[in-house]
């Protein structure tokens, strides 16, 4: 489908596009376009939100067979800063908190032991809902942004990585107003990837779940327009695999942001760059191993998700390999159809010397490579497509 700019509802034009080989569903054109009123960047072509809800219901894991089901690291140092900085802004933390899609529950049980005596969670994911219960104690409404209702008013909403998913970020936004409308003063906290010059930008940063892109300017324009005000923000280049920012925005209303201009030009040079700089990366991770790949018995992609879809999309590795099998942790994704190929439990597998694994993942790429030695010790070889450095990711 379509779809018009998120932030003025103009029709956009489109940049570049490629035919994905998503999990679940099947091969669709996803493509990156700009608004030529707003310079906003959007994901389109995309899926519909029905198909979309579906990944997220069925396909979405957010924790990893290597920890346990626990944080990682940056993840903790994340909750941290943003604990300290919202405390900073405001003056305290509020008595009451409400995040829109709350994952796993662990960034609702930090700000309720920091000493918020009220957290809600809103999420779509039914195994995180789950953890968040078991692990956290956390209570969460099991419904998407879009879609989910309460009667209660919170002084705190929180949104760390969502808006960049919905389909009608501006909805989501002015309903999380209508929730503070009765409060003295009502804080929210949004946090996203931000699209800053090509060189700043991680493989796979146009992505299949990322259907909206932020710019400092944009996001500000669109806390300005759903009715809240700047309070502080923050920017990390390094910190993590991709740049972030987040602020905090008030209901009262103040005056600190110079007026919104549109960088349509700038905006549509970052995707063009960025796409021809992500097709010369893709295909030469994999020429740095295609040789070792080639002299396999077999071959399996180790993670059934959108990385793979990445994987086909740029670069030649199924006219250069013949992949055996998809294998995955996750019993979400096994008997899914992705491409070709069923995903399958991988003890199901007859794994044999001589075999070899690609672990499909660029966050939890060495994550997933320390789970693997019992394959290993078996013969089988594993192979990491970027190696990077995993002590960034959240």
């Amino acid at each position: 489908m379509k779809r018009h700019c998120f932030l003025c509802q103009s029709a956009t034009e489109l940049v570049f596009s490629t035919t994905w080989v998503l999990p679940g569903l099947e091969r669709q054109e996803i493509g990156f376009s700009v608004c030529p009123n707003c310079g906003s960047v959007c994901q389109s072509p995309s899926v519909n939100f029905n198909e979309m809800m579906t990944f997220y219901s069925s396909m979405a894991v957010y924790t990893n067979p290597g920890r346990q089901e626990k944080p990682t690291e940056a993840k903790v140092r994340d909750l941290d800063e943003q604990i300290r900085f919202i405390r900073r802004g405001i003056g305290h933390l509020p008595s009451s908190a409400l995040q829109i899609g709350s994952s796993d529950g662990y960034t609702l049980s930090r700000f309720r032991d920091a000493g918020i005596s009220r957290v809600l969670g809103v999420e779509p994911g039914t195994a995180s809902v789950e953890i968040a219960n078991r692990m956290y104690q956390i209570e969460c409404i099991h419904s998407s942004a879009e879609d989910f209702q309460t009667d209660e008013q919170f002084e705190l909403i929180i949104l760390t990585h969502v808006l960049e998913h919905l389909y009608q970020p501006q909805d989501t936004l002015k309903k999380c107003r209508s929730l503070q409308q009765n409060l003295g003063e009502g804080f929210i906290y949004v946090e996203v990837p931000l699209m800053a010059k090509p060189s700043s930008l991680c493989p796979g940063f146009f992505s299949f779940e990322h259907i909206n892109y932020y710019t400092r300017d944009n996001l500000v324009r669109s806390l300005t327009d759903a009715g809240y005000s700047i309070v502080s923000l923050i920017e990390h280049y390094n910190s993590n695999l991709s740049p972030i920012i987040g602020v905090l925005a008030s209901t009262r209303l103040q005056d600190h942001c110079d007026e919104f201009i549109p960088l349509v030009s700038r905006n549509r040079a970052i995707l063009s760059a960025y796409r021809a700089k992500e097709v010369a990366y893709w295909q030469g991770c994999l020429n740095n191993i295609l040789h070792k790949l080639m002299q396999s018995k077999r071959i399996f992609l180790w993670g059934a998700g959108i990385h793979t879809s990445q994987i086909v999309a740029n670069t030649n590795l199924i006219t250069q390999c013949p992949i055996s099998g998809l294998t995955d942790t996750s019993n979400l994704k096994w008997g899914l159809k992705q491409g070709d190929w069923i995903c399958q439990d991988p003890n199901s597998i007859d794994w044999q010397e001589g075999d070899s694994v690609l672990i499909s993942s660029y966050a939890s790429e060495k994550e997933i490579y320390d789970a693997l030695q019992w394959l290993r010790d078996q013969g089988v070889s594993t192979f990491r497509l970027h190696n990077v450095d995993d002590t960034r990711t959240h």
